[in-house]
């Protein structure tokens, strides 16, 4: 695995942190992490990663995933406990229910959604991306190493590649393609680093953000074409906010490999307390 920072070696890998869920009855159980915080909870896609964890540990093999639907409901602190209960089961299919629940009650819910390939006549992709410079000529979009604040930020490195960066009210559009990687995601699953890297970013609405303010993600929607092949590679992911208003956000987000290939897009509904 690639030294991606001097300050790397105090932060857990991905696939180090997953492993702590453990079995207990029909759950899985873990203290959140909080190497991965945002504030008082988890950042979503954390959350999203350990539901997918133990939901690919209590099943066994799987089909492809193909759809995975998010609520949350509170903050992701303390013991989690994760179920993940199956709703049906078809020849090539596969849709599981996923709660998340700690002592203050319900955290997360979740539908996964898994599909075998099948032979089809259709086959088109008009998801391409932007066209950017390449990360290592990049400016970090955020504060790294030493000087950054502590939370699940510092599992990343991020390169702005295109539109603004937080609070620049004169920028065109709330929107921006970022250069994203892992410091380390070790041995992680796949679909389990996708889910994780797909929501690392701050909602696009922040772009124009008068000054810093609370924000909460309600609902995540990811739609997965393909896993990261390469989960130590810089991977880009673009957001938008497409409308905003009454304290609520919604953005619309893409996420490609370094070669262009879409891995995955998806929506998000967002509170702001701005």
């Amino acid at each position: 695995m690639r030294a991606a920072g001097a300050y790397q070696g105090r932060m857990s890998s991905l696939a180090e942190v997953v492993a702590a869920l453990v079995p207990e009855g029909e759950s899985f159980v873990i203290d959140a992490p909080e190497a991965w915080a945002q504030g008082r909870t988890l950042y979503g896609g954390m959350t999203a990663a350990l539901a997918y964890e133990a939901l690919r540990r209590t099943h066994g093999e799987l089909p492809p995933l193909r759809s995975a639907q998010f609520t949350f409901v509170g903050p992701a602190s303390g013991r989690l406990r994760f179920t993940s209960p199956l709703l049906r089961r078809g020849r090539s299919s596969a849709i599981f229910a996923s709660e998340c629940v700690n002592d203050d009650g319900a955290v997360a819910r979740a539908v996964f959604v898994f599909g075998g390939a099948r032979e089809s006549k259709v086959a088109h992709d008009y998801l391409t991306p932007p066209a950017v410079e390449a990360p290592e000529t990049l400016k970090p979009f955020r504060k790294e190493g030493e000087g950054a604040r502590p939370g699940f930020w510092n599992n990343f490195e991020t390169r702005l590649a295109s539109g603004g960066r937080l609070l620049e009210l004169d920028a065109p559009r709330p929107e921006f393609a970022v250069w994203t990687r892992f410091l380390n995601a070790g041995a992680a699953d796949p679909n389990t680093a996708l889910l994780a890297l797909a929501d690392c970013l701050p909602p696009a609405a922040m772009v124009h953000f008068p000054h810093p303010g609370p924000i909460s993600t309600m609902t995540w929607t990811v739609d997965v074409m393909a896993p990261p092949e390469h989960l130590d590679a810089w991977h880009l992911l673009w957001a938008s906010s497409e409308q905003a208003g009454e304290g609520y956000s919604m953005q619309a987000m893409t996420l490609w490999d370094d070669a262009g290939k879409p891995l995955a897009v998806g929506r998000q509904a967002v509170a702001i307390f701005v």
